[in-house]
């Protein structure tokens, strides 16, 4: 009996100390492809028949293609704006995505295109906390909305391939 006790209180002193799980090492350099799901919400304002200005909140998570992007899992918050003239616009913004094990990227990104259509841009990673300080980086994406499920809403995936590299 104080044998297992002992291989029991030794067992939960290893978890305790080293986890349950190995935290996969980043790569210095590398690329991947990514999906990002989002969700959010807007407010316009009409300026005449053929002009809008929105700003807009959203919120969601990149999935990346093998599970091994530096992103896979991130979760994500974007604020921006879209200026829009005859059913094209352009669309530029800021976001935080956290990674699993709570460290931050930031970046920028801009994009063009058509209502009903979709997008193309580039976005440019602009600093990181944790083993993410000092990362660069940028992507390539396109984007495509979707019907809304609610009126004020908004909701649609971006494609991404892009590069990043720690110092």
């Amino acid at each position: 009996m104080k044998k297992t006790v002992l291989v029991l209180i030794l067992g939960i002193v290893l978890l305790a100390v080293f986890g349950t799980e190995t935290e996969a090492q980043i790569p210095k350099e590398a690329t991947g492809s990514m999906t990002f799901y989002y969700s959010g919400t807007f407010k316009a304002l009409p300026m005449g028949e053929e002009r809008v200005q929105l700003t807009y909140e959203n919120m969601g998570l990149i999935v990346g293609d093998t599970g091994n992007e530096l992103l896979h899992n991130t979760s994500v918050r974007c604020l921006g704006a879209i200026h829009g003239v005859k059913g094209e616009f352009n669309n530029n913004g800021f976001c935080v995505g956290t990674r699993p094990d709570g460290d931050k990227v930031f970046w920028t990104y801009q994009s063009t295109g058509k209502v009903g259509v979709g997008a193309k841009g580039t976005s440019t990673i602009v600093g990181g906390t944790g083993k993410l300080t000092g990362i660069q980086g940028s992507s390539e994406f396109t984007d495509r909305s979707l019907r809304p499920a609610a009126e004020g809403t908004f909701q649609g995936y971006s494609k991404i391939k892009g590069q990043h590299k720690l110092p």
